[in-house]
């Protein structure tokens, strides 16, 4: 049976529906409102290769994946082209043959990557990123596990080190501390490896925004918007003093956000401890009063 999708909104006789293929959805033409997504294509997936001819494309290669997903799998049919039922002694000698085919396919070379981009999906899940980080991610792994940096390291430090290197050049707001604790490692091993990494690829890495970190903060603090909003303006004014140069971003970001829930005159607000945003922040109380003091003196507050 097939089902008619039309636009709750406008009226069915003045409007038409668009299909989106690529993004797997039908809009309508006149309010743009997505009537329905996810929407399975009956297109075969041809691609014309250098010889004119075509053929059906497969699954996309990725970087992130240890043999780049070019390699190709004994299926587990017992069937054969005509759709009889094979021998057994035809599926006694295909079972050997794929048992074989999968333990060729991580070969001594290849066996670092396979374990490398195993830990890559489990950390692209804990800290909510994308597949272009984890594909960016992936480039610079290779290029370390190349030039021979891996070894006599630990594979999760290396990658760590990869990973917050990759944040920071697409201004990903997640601390090398953050990227540790996803990924069991060690602080230690993880910054000798993104020290080494950035001196090896001699690669220029862009500073932090501390407004972003600002947000990130305030909301794993469960500080309102409006002090977010305050925080902000008081770190523009802030920064225009030069008072931010050569500080942590995170220590700095809490600070701030402590000195801006001062000013909040609504009673109902909820109070934050120095000890919830140092958590937020993932630095020590101490640095949380000490910075606090400073920006005190700065601004005169008292």
């Amino acid at each position: 049976m097939q089902k008619t999708i039309q636009c709750q909104k406008c009226d069915p006789t003045e409007t038409t529906m668009i299909t989106d293929n690529e993004a797997g959805e039908i809009i309508c033409a006149k309010c743009g409102i997505v009537a329905s997504q996810y929407i399975e294509t009956q297109k075969n997936l041809l691609v014309r290769n250098d010889e004119h001819v075509n053929t059906y494309q497969g699954t996309p290669s990725s970087l992130a994946i240890h043999d780049k997903g070019l390699s190709t799998t004994i299926g587990i049919s017992k069937l054969d082209s005509h759709g009889n039922i094979l021998d057994y002694k035809i599926q006694a000698k295909f079972n050997r043959l794929r048992k074989w085919d999968k333990r060729l396919q991580i070969q001594k070379s290849s066996r670092n990557l396979t374990n490398a981009f195993r830990q890559l999906d489990a950390l692209k899940d804990k800290l909510s990123l994308s597949d272009v980080v984890a594909e960016k991610t992936a480039y610079i792994y290779r290029r370390v596990q190349q030039d021979g940096l891996v070894r006599g390291r630990k594979i999760n430090a290396v990658l760590g080190a990869s990973l917050y290197l990759t944040c920071r050049e697409f201004g990903i707001p997640r601390s090398i501390r953050e990227i540790i604790k996803a990924n069991n490692g060690k602080y230690s091993e993880t910054a000798r490896a993104y020290r080494q990494i950035i001196l090896h690829l001699d690669i220029k890495i862009p500073q932090l925004n501390i407004y972003k970190i600002i947000e990130k903060v305030g909301r794993n603090a469960n500080i309102e918007e409006k002090n977010i909003r305050i925080a902000l303006k008081l770190m523009k004014k802030l920064e225009a003093t030069g008072f931010s140069a050569g500080r942590d971003p995170m220590g700095l970001a809490g600070a701030i956000l402590y000195v801006a829930l001062t000013f909040c005159t609504n009673p109902k607000t909820k109070k934050v401890t120095q000890s919830q945003i140092s958590q937020a922040a993932g630095v020590s109380e101490v640095t949380i009063r000490a910075t606090t003091r400073q920006i005190y003196k700065r601004f005169r507050l008292g």
